[in-house]
């Protein structure tokens, strides 16, 4: 998931540690959804493991008169409300646009999100408060971007970014406890690293956004933060990488402060992706490491632990996870890509059925690069739908949505 220089572009350097060819500055970052809100859906619901059947292609829209579309967050609070968001850009311009689609139990449609005239906007990533508010952020030319939905996807507002926010911040995933309890992590550019990358974290109490120091660490001026999920007021997971040649770093809060948890992945070009939590002694995180494998971590409420995965092998193939989605201890989802011979990605799916992971059928239904970039958190039984883009065709890379069959 790699792209062209996003200056080239209008917007900030690309914070990926490896580059793919052909495309604008991809991102595999992931909102890991909304415990409280899951917790309601699923109700009175049988806890039904989905049929590890593998991911069919779903048709999806793209904007008018764009040539480049991509879904980088998705959220689903119903069999018929399910959000994407992503960024798109108008054939002939070299600006992307932010945009949301939303599905109605029928066909996928784009919406319009509101963003400041001319700037390069893109959001990465959304998650449900409850089922009618939703929220995405991403980032503009000069700092984070955050759209609220009061109708469960249908129209979006724009709304303030913290006043004290550092210079070119970009968040990159969200998760929610409550209406009054959001959290959004990312990096800027600025504070004690000046030009390098420093991690973001920012909370929203209902009224307001503000930044919320986060655990200490080694500056490298190479350090993000990529994924987030909140089980509760006292118990957020946040990953992300640090480094040149990154190893992967997790933050837990507790209520009161961030601090830094051991994990258990030391080599270089490493990194955590997305998080996804079950309970205070279940959660999983995922990634790749050296480049070229995944990367699967579990919390059992002690210590991460390094779960074996698998990859894929033939044609020199580069694998990495980008979004987990765990509805039970023994239902986890993993989704992201393989970059084959160093040209053209292709999808990946994992599912942990309790004893082990195994890769699961995924669709490539256009002929160059196809790559999931996000997986929605579901209600047990309910079909996962997962968030990417495709190469090749009209237009030339066009959005990507794949849900579960059976």
């Amino acid at each position: 998931m790699i792209f062209f220089s996003a200056q080239a572009a209008g917007g900030m350097p690309p914070p990926r540690p490896r580059k793919r060819a052909g495309a604008p500055v991809r991102r595999r970052f992931v909102s890991a959804g909304t415990a409280a809100l899951a917790a309601a859906i699923v109700l009175g619901m049988a806890s039904t493991a989905q049929a590890v059947t593998g991911f069919q292609a779903q048709a999806s829209s793209n904007v008018t008169g764009s040539d480049y579309n991509e879904l980088d967050g998705v959220t689903d609070i119903g069999a018929t409300n399910d959000t994407a968001v992503g960024f798109f850009r108008i054939s002939g311009t070299l600006t992307f646009r932010a945009f949301a689609e939303h599905w109605n139990g029928r066909t996928w449609a784009v919406v319009t999100v509101p963003s400041p005239a001319g700037d390069d906007t893109r959001l990465h990533a959304v998650a449900a408060a409850t089922t009618t508010d939703l929220w995405a952020v991403g980032s503009d030319a000069s700092h984070s971007l955050f759209e609220q939905s009061t109708t469960g996807g249908t129209a979006w507002s724009a709304v303030p970014s913290p006043g004290n926010e550092s210079a070119s911040s970009e968040l990159d995933a969200i998760s929610a406890v409550s209406a009054t309890d959001i959290w959004a992590v990312g990096y800027s550019r600025a504070g004690n690293t000046g030009q390098g990358f420093e991690p973001l974290i920012e909370h929203w109490n209902g009224t307001a956004w503000s930044v919320v120091p986060g655990a200490p660490i080694t500056v490298t001026g190479s350090d993000f933060l990529s994924g987030v999920s909140a089980a509760s007021a006292a118990d957020v997971w946040a990953v992300g990488r640090s480094g040149r040649h990154p190893t992967p770093v997790i933050e837990h809060w507790n209520g009161t402060s961030w601090a830094q948890v051991p994990q258990p992945v030391s080599g270089y070009d490493s990194s955590l992706n997305s998080v996804a939590t079950i309970s205070g002694t279940d959660a999983w995180a995922v990634g790749e490491q050296n480049l070229n494998q995944t990367v699967t971590e579990h919390w059992n409420g002690t210590s991460w632990t390094l779960m074996p995965s698998p990859s894929v092998t033939a044609n020199n193939a580069q694998d990495t996870l980008s979004g987990v989605s765990a509805i039970g201890s023994s239902d986890v989802w993993a989704v992201g890509s393989t970059l084959q011979n160093f040209t053209t990605d292709q999808t990946l799916a994992e599912h942990w059925d309790g004893t082990s992971w195994q890769i699961v059928p995924s669709a490539n239904p256009r002929p160059g690069s196809n790559a999931l970039n996000s997986l929605a958190p579901t209600a047990p039984g309910g079909p996962l739908r997962a968030v990417g883009f495709a190469t090749g065709g009209t237009p030339a890379t066009a959005t990507l949505v794949e849900t579960t069959v059976g």
